[in-house]
């Protein structure tokens, strides 16, 4: 029993914690957009510093954007041609069942043709049944 309360006396002490910061982050963020507080890094400028940042990114690295961007858009290629995609797999394995089984039907026959005997007259397939 001491454990349990041990464990509910430090889960307590957590959650508090995490509101405490919570309600400190809320408390920051109205300071910051209400239009009467003292001026400071307003979120224009740090729009703007964050713009800066990603452009001297993109110089310092342009070819590993560039195989990122391209991965990107074959990936969206891949998911808005998905159906039709898929439906050409699908023919794709349904022609290779089709041979497979025209494969296994020719052979049946010829499996049929060695069971006659010599002297037996062919009979045309379409008149078999």
């Amino acid at each position: 029993m001491p454990d349990l309360e041990l464990q509910l006396r430090e889960d307590r002490m957590l959650r508090d914690a995490a509101r405490a910061l919570v309600l400190a982050d809320i408390a920051h963020l109205k300071r910051e957009l209400d239009p009467d507080s003292p001026p400071g890094p307003d979120m224009t400028s740090r729009a703007r510093d964050l713009a800066d940042d990603t452009r001297d990114y993109v110089a310092g690295h342009r070819c590993q954007l560039g195989t990122v961007i391209a991965a990107l858009v074959a990936a969206i290629a891949l998911w808005i041609f998905r159906e039709p995609l898929a439906a050409m797999v699908r023919e794709m394995f349904a022609d290779d069942e089709e041979s497979d089984d025209e494969a296994a039907h020719d052979s049946a026959e010829q499996a049929d043709d060695t069971d006659r005997s010599p002297d037996e007259p062919e009979i045309p397939a379409e008149t078999q049944a």
